[in-house]
């Protein structure tokens, strides 16, 4: 049975997963947005992209079933499964120390952007900057004029996600700290993941 693992509320965790392996994060509380980040194991400026994948699939938001591909449009991650009714975001950068600053909050608050290199540091890496990020959860509506909303989640306890690697590759998952704007209800939680064979 594998070891089910918490990623904190507002910290990051990364873990490693070999080709054929899968991650499964589970949104533990149901209101809790994850930013979800991967990197190829041999070369960490190859990463999975937003832009690219959107470029791939067609589509703002993947479905399970979808390849999700890196900076050079190279497939990297089979998005496997997901139980949740599929409200994700790909198009709001994670949220950094800047954004907190012109939120008014003080300088020490937890960023998904800071998880990121935090998380990575414990494996002895570094990136020069924090590539956009797939925002398990998120629900960011796009309305027909072309603006965005900002809403809860409409996820519910234990809804999880599965990303199957085709590549060793790195995975970071950071339980999202943003407690002005209600993307988590107003109150970050921890969340959940497992390494899967």
């Amino acid at each position: 049975m594998p070891s089910i693992e918490e990623i904190p509320a507002r910290q990051g965790r990364p873990v490693r997963a070999n080709r054929g392996q899968a991650v499964k994060i589970i949104n533990t509380h149901g209101h809790q947005v994850v930013d979800f980040f991967a990197f190829d194991a041999r070369d960490v400026g190859i990463y999975l992209s937003m832009e690219h994948t959107r470029a791939t699939l067609s589509r703002l938001t993947p479905r399970a079933g979808d390849t999700l591909v890196d900076n050079r449009r190279e497939p990297m991650l089979v998005f496997e499964s997901d139980t949740s009714p599929g409200v994700h975001d790909t198009v709001i950068a994670a949220c950094d120390p800047a954004r907190y600053a012109k939120l008014g909050c003080a300088p020490d608050h937890a960023s998904c952007s800071d998880n990121l290199h935090r998380a990575l540091k414990t494996l002895d890496l570094t990136v020069p900057t924090c590539p956009a990020s797939f925002n398990l959860w998120m629900n960011i509506p796009v309305l027909a004029n072309g603006d965005l909303q900002w809403c809860e989640t409409v996820s519910k306890p234990g809804d999880s996600v599965v990303f199957r690697a085709l590549v060793d590759c790195i995975m970071v998952m950071s339980a999202c700290p943003q407690d002005i704007i209600r993307i988590n209800a107003g109150r970050p939680v921890s969340a959940h993941y497992t390494l899967l064979d």
